[in-house]
């Protein structure tokens, strides 16, 4: 059994008081560079026709915010790849998204999945509404009915291996169990990347790495999540049919029979 008392819980929101909506901050970038200047500014921007001045206010959301999670986009991405242009359009990217979505799923993408790529700015602000700002920190989602994943404008590279990490996340139901949510999400970033490079998905194949060698934060989640997505995929299991198992919780990290 890999279970440790005390590690941090999912980030979990209450939708008002009958309807559960689960908030995953998992996607990090390995350097933050930016800088942060303004935090006094009110966000009036809608997103898919919601503001967000109304969605996001402390009478609707009863937040538990743990800051132990972290997913860097770079363990997919090769170290001497070609810099890729910098993208801050939600259009483009949810058009990129798509193909990619598609090409994988051999199905369109859920109606219901919205992608938001905001400014630093913007994208620390909405974030405080649900907790302290880690530096870092590269995209979020909200796993309710509406499905809306917030990614900070970044290289599209980078940004893309961000997007899927969240898609993995909120395609499926949240699971209760936190080290299985993130293997989940793992399996689904894996062969996300794997399906870009593949297809050289606007020109980012050369950006993938040819083979994963994520070395993971010991911090008891990521380390035994990726553990055990790695065990299985050198047992022969697909990414994507790992993603599909633990979704539907055929399988489990705490099984017995999957003990390393």
């Amino acid at each position: 059994m890999y279970y440790l008392s005390g590690l941090e819980d999912l980030v979990v929101s209450f939708y008002g008081s009958t309807s559960n909506s689960r908030i995953n901050y998992f996607t990090r970038n390995v350097d933050d560079n930016y800088d942060f200047a303004r935090e006094s500014a009110v966000i009036v921007r809608e997103y898919k026709g919601i503001k967000t001045s109304n969605l996001y206010s402390d009478q609707q959301y009863l937040i538990t915010y743990q800051t132990n999670h972290s997913f860097a986009p770079e363990f997919l991405l090769n170290a001497s790849r070609p810099k890729t242009r910098f993208v801050d359009d939600s259009n483009e990217a949810e058009a990129i998204t798509r193909e990619v979505f598609e090409l994988m799923m051999n199905e369109r993408m859920p109606e219901n999945i919205s992608i938001n790529i905001l400014p630093f700015e913007e994208f620390k602000l909405l974030h405080s509404r649900f907790g302290a700002w880690r530096n870092g920190i590269a995209g979020f989602s909200l796993n309710d009915n509406k499905k809306k994943i917030f990614v900070r404008e970044n290289h599209l590279d980078a940004l893309m291996i961000v997007i899927g990490h969240e898609i993995g996340h909120v395609l499926t139901p949240t699971l209760p169990n936190k080290h299985d949510e993130e293997a989940k999400a793992f399996s689904f970033s894996i062969e996300w990347a794997k399906t870009i490079k593949k297809h050289n998905i606007a020109n980012l194949g050369l950006s993938i790495k040819d083979k994963i060698d994520l070395q993971p934060a010991r911090n008891g989640l990521h380390d035994i999540a990726f553990a055990f997505v790695d065990l299985m995929m050198r047992r022969g299991r697909k990414a994507i049919e790992l993603h599909r198992d633990l979704a539907k919780k055929y399988v489990s990290i705490f099984d017995r029979i999957y003990s390393f």
